[in-house]
């Protein structure tokens, strides 16, 4: 959602949108320089590269700061909301992991270290610990790196957790911290719940923002062959720490699995935010001799295709995924995850 100063009053001919977490003042400030304008499109935010008259003028004291460096910081401030999330509800970081990445995003059936930021239900299906490292490079743009680290381990009989991942800059980005357990409740069920803490860093004198949210997620195998997952984020309704109490986005994920053999696997997912319209997902993953697994997948809402490979070297596997968004780009992806 964007606020647009009062053309009249401010821009004469032309609006400036302004992000709707920044308040406004109302005093007259110029900037003798061009500026970047956004637009929206289709739910999620579109850079355009469109040159302002050099004598714009903006309507607050804040912002004025924040716009003379909006270069600076351009990439790193709208890429977090370009994803489909909208804008009252948006979150930049939601790392899956490679693995899943070449799949489509499907995090609802994992049972590897990466469940520790996906479905936490998987967990109560792992027989021992891992750790694993991973990065995602947005749309190859520097400013949107993704970092994840994840562990897992056994305790009390539960699987237990921890994650903390990282996008942005020095002045500006995004961390979010979790911790997560899962239990086997018999031979075909598992349930976990995570909290995840998120702290959104802006530069200058912009008071950070943070939330905390409450997560939920089951597994099952109901037949041969057969899987199911079920997963809820944000099932606690959290919100943003500002005046305006902004709502993290509210996620229904369910997804099936499907071994037609040994090394062939279907699996789909359907994730619905209850702010926008639902996407579905669909991927397999083919594997190859003992230690190369090639995967693909696609997802709707807005069309994305995605392809990975991963390799398997005694406890190590190395995961690499690309997936294309129709009007950001390519985004690159590897991991590597090491069982205990």
């Amino acid at each position: 959602m964007l606020h647009y100063l009062p053309a009249k009053s401010c821009i004469p001919q032309r609006v400036i949108p302004i992000l709707s977490s920044f308040p406004l003042n109302r005093t007259v400030t110029k900037i003798n320089q061009p500026l970047t304008k956004f637009e929206t499109f289709s739910g999620f935010f579109v850079s355009q590269v469109e040159k302002l008259p050099k004598k714009a003028y903006i309507c607050s004291n804040k912002v004025y700061h924040f716009i003379v460096n909006l270069r600076k910081y351009i990439h790193a401030i709208v890429l977090p909301f370009v994803f489909s999330v909208p804008l009252h509800a948006q979150l930049s970081l939601e790392p899956v992991g490679a693995r899943a990445a070449g799949m489509g995003n499907i995090i609802t059936l994992q049972t590897d270290v990466w469940a520790a930021v996906n479905n936490p239900a998987g967990l109560g299906m792992l027989t021992g610990g891992g750790i694993g490292v991973s990065h995602e490079q947005r749309f190859t743009m520097p400013e949107m790196g993704v970092s994840t680290l994840a562990g897992t381990f056994p305790l009390l009989g539960n699987g237990v957790g921890l994650s903390l991942s990282n996008v942005g800059l020095a002045n500006y980005g995004e961390n979010r911290f979790g911790i997560a357990a899962g239990r086997k409740l018999s031979k075909y069920l598992a349930a976990g719940i995570s909290v995840d803490g998120h702290l959104m860093r802006f530069p200058e004198d912009y008071k950070n923002l943070f939330a905390i949210n409450g997560n939920a997620g089951v597994w099952a195998t109901p037949a041969k062959n057969f899987t199911l997952g079920l997963y809820v984020f944000n099932l606690t309704f959290s919100k943003w720490n500002d005046r305006e109490k902004t709502k993290l986005p509210v996620v229904f994920s369910l997804g099936a699995g499907y071994s037609l053999a040994v090394p062939v696997q279907l699996v789909a997912e359907i994730s619905k935010n209850i702010y926008e319209v639902a996407r579905v997902k669909i991927g397999t993953e083919f594997l190859v001799g003992k230690v190369l697994y090639l995967r693909a997948g696609i997802i709707t809402q807005p069309f994305e295709v995605h392809f990975g490979v991963g390799y398997v070297y005694k406890k190590i596997l190395f995961d690499a995924a690309l997936s294309r968004h129709p009007v950001l780009g390519y985004t690159p992806q590897a991991a590597i995850s090491v069982s205990l």
